[in-house]
């Protein structure tokens, strides 16, 4: 039985790959990984999140730092590369959500309301 499922699952998987929403994402991930600027901003984003997280958990609260936080964020959201990433992966997760409500709705099980809380 799970071998007939599991075949069904690869060929759902395979369906998926064909879509252009899928097609769309690898592009413009293809894209923001090849734009240098927004791969340097997105380290010194992670580096800095990480740094105000350790500081917050110490109880500091450093608002210099959560203001580069900030405009390496506006600087993100500036670049192309980043928002048709974003806009792209957002349109891929919610054809796959439509997917999970499918099939939560013909096993009737609301399997996607777990994660969308």
């Amino acid at each position: 039985m799970m071998d007939v499922l599991r075949e069904k699952a690869l060929a759902l998987a395979e369906e998926i790959t064909k879509l252009e929403e899928y097609s769309k994402f690898l592009e413009c991930e293809r894209a923001l990984k090849e734009d240098e600027v927004a791969q340097r901003l997105l380290v010194d984003f992670q580096q800095k999140q990480q740094e105000f997280v350790a500081k917050q958990m110490s109880g500091e609260f450093d608002q210099d730092l959560m203001n580069e936080i900030t405009e390496i964020q506006s600087k993100l959201s500036a670049r192309e590369s980043v928002v048709n990433f974003i806009d792209a992966y957002n349109r891929l997760l919610t054809t796959l959500a439509e997917v999970l409500d499918l099939i939560g709705e013909r096993i009737k099980v609301n399997i996607a309301e777990v994660y969308r809380r």
